[in-house]
């Protein structure tokens, strides 16, 4: 009812029941005027969408043809505010109604057309006597009315005794066949639901299963729409609130609720009804849906989802059966999106398995290209320096170049030892990143201070631009790592002529303090198609020019590794003939962490 103008909107109508259960209420109706010595008698149940239904009237045609199938608001206040209870019934005396109430009973109930009585206890027009029939379990399950005695009395504690003592049966009747329909209401809606899922064509993914199944529960469950997010999920339209929504549907998840909304109110998050998130809202009216059930998916504790069901302006009011119905269905999801996941984690272990291995292949024979050269110098020239014994009792020739050969491929087997260390180092998830305060800008200059001869005997220039005293947290070895590897590779693909410049400055991303370390050469540069694959261990460029120059492949590795092991990000852009530049960036240590 509004409040401002006084007028009564009736819910909207939904049959209960079948005519066969329609038949036996109404053949109970008959008896208990029958038996209670009443005109009228009259059965009005709860539905299952809360609303109370006349589904028997027995003794008044006019009100039969008025009332019979409508459904009225289960609200009884009226009725309980002004009653009496005797043995049970509550009898309301005419006399006590007030106007707000007299238009309730006109709307949702039946007054005869009688003479005001002439003596108290007389039945008076507006009197009503009403029975709440309840389960076992104190759930209310329909009313019970009689009107008009037969004596035309107003009941009294001993009539009503003798009405009891007549008709007590009755009452569990009632109940039990309003019970029944509900169960058996409940067992068609989950059927139907479960029916539409099971009707979905086997083998398919998850997102097409999802769709599918979404399809066949707007034909089952007479909606307008069903819709599942999964957690996790990309949902632009509902962007920034995703993770604030998800946190809701989890505390509804984790005490195994459910949430009706409208675009204006929302029932199920607390105990009282609450205003609509306006997120929500506007996709409601977007899509034009008058209601969703929402119900989330989980096991154990572990959120999954959210199941919703819509309905467009003029649907039917959400009911019990389809909660459960619903409810039941996201209980099966839960097994598929389980299911699906597991699958998926094993998908991806056995596709991180296949890379493992398809790894430690690449390592195995990058490690026996890159040492066969090496040895077969060692091997080319001991044979050498073992014939020239052999022929002479002497050596015929200076072993001066065979020694510096065999020098050289020791050092080049050692160098990749020392790599094939630092980067097992650097790339060690278990190492725990030692927190003592490393001055980054002191590490850069004795880098470049060890470098210099090497990079002057190439014709290479090397230029530093560093703020003083950038302090970072790590490991002083590893950054020291970091920079050496950076300069003695700019200075490697860089020609006689060039130059490297190396930079140092305060930076300070998404709110986290940290610093540039910038390294940028005029070298050879890198082609396009070979950035993505710069940091990936033994990685060669297939330049011709690149490939004249020694390396194992593995000084890219250890830079990204030692980054990635401090917190930091590293990017390179290059272009070939011009140049390449590394950008790494670290956080800073705090001020309370400097000593």
């Amino acid at each position: 009812m509004s409040t401002d103008d006084r007028t009564f909107s009736r819910p909207r109508s939904r049959a209960w029941g079948d005519d066969a259960q329609r038949a036996v209420l109404r053949a109970i109706a008959d008896d208990v005027a029958r038996r209670s010595g009443h005109k009228v008698a009259a059965i009005e149940v709860l539905r299952s969408d809360g609303n109370l239904e006349f589904v028997a009237i027995s003794g008044n045609p006019a009100a039969e043809a008025r009332l019979l199938g409508k459904a009225a608001p289960l609200s009884l206040d009226q009725m309980l505010a002004f009653g009496t209870w005797i043995e049970g019934w509550v009898h309301t005396l005419g006399e006590r109604v007030d106007d707000e109430t007299r238009a309730w009973m006109a709307e949702y109930g039946h007054t005869p057309d009688a003479p005001a009585p002439g003596r108290p206890d007389q039945w008076h027009p507006e009197d009503r006597l009403m029975r709440l029939l309840e389960n076992e379990a104190g759930e209310l399950r329909a009313t019970l009315y009689l009107d008009e005695p037969l004596d035309g009395l107003r009941a009294t504690p001993a009539s009503i005794a003798a009405v009891n003592d007549e008709i007590r049966v009755m009452y569990d009747a009632v109940v039990s066949i309003v019970e029944r329909e509900l169960y058996r209401e409940q067992v068609r809606m989950l059927s139907q639901a479960r029916g539409a899922v099971a009707s979905v064509r086997p083998g398919l993914g998850l997102a097409d299963f999802l769709d599918e199944m979404s399809e066949a529960m707007v034909e089952a469950m007479r909606v307008d729409s069903v819709d599942v997010l999964l957690n996790g999920a990309s949902a632009p339209a509902l962007e920034p609130h995703t993770a604030e929504l998800e946190d809701q549907m989890r505390e509804v998840w984790l005490r195994r609720g459910h949430l009706l909304m409208e675009p204006a109110q929302t029932w199920g998050l607390t105990d009282e009804a609450i205003p609509t998130p306006p997120v929500l809202a506007e996709r409601m009216r977007a899509r034009g849906l008058a209601s969703w059930l929402i119900v989330p998916i989980g096991v154990g504790d572990d959120y999954l989802g959210t199941l919703a069901l819509g309905r467009n302006e003029g649907g039917a009011r959400w009911i019990d059966s389809e909660i459960v119905a619903a409810d039941a269905v996201a209980a099966d999801l839960a097994g598929v999106v389980l299911d699906s996941q597991l699958m998926e984690q094993e998908r991806r272990a056995n596709e991180e398995l296949r890379d493992a291995n398809d790894a430690r292949r690449h390592m195995v024979l990058t490690l026996a290209h890159e040492l066969r050269n090496p040895v077969s110098v060692l091997w080319t020239h001991l044979e050498l320096l073992d014939e020239g014994a052999d022929a002479d009792g002497d050596q015929p020739f200076a072993p001066a170049e065979s020694l510096a050969a065999m020098d050289r491929a020791a050092r080049r087997i050692d160098a990749m030892v020392e790599n094939l260390m630092s980067l097992a180092s650097v790339t060690d998830t278990s190492r725990a990143v030692p927190t003592s305060p490393v001055d980054l800008t002191a590490v850069v200059r004795e880098a470049a201070e060890l470098l210099t001869d090497s990079a002057a005997a190439s014709g290479v220039g090397l230029e530093l631009e560093l703020v003083e005293s950038v302090i970072v947290h790590g490991d002083q070895a590893g950054l020291a790592l970091l920079v050496s590897n950076l300069l003695a590779n700019a200075f490697k693909y860089t020609d006689v002529g060039g130059l490297v410049c190396m930079s140092l400055a305060p930076r300070t991303v998404d709110g986290v303090r940290g610093c540039l370390l910038t390294c940028a050469d005029s070298g050879i540069g890198i082609a396009a198609d070979e950035l993505a694959q710069v940091f990936t261990p033994f990685f060669r460029s297939g330049s011709p020019d690149a490939r004249r120059r020694p390396g194992t492949g593995l000084g890219l590795a250890i830079i990204d590794g030692v980054v990635t092991h401090h917190g930091g990000t590293i990017d390179v852009e290059s272009t070939l003939d011009v140049g390449t530049t590394f950008r790494v960036w670290l956080p800073l240590a705090e001020p309370t962490d400097v000593r």
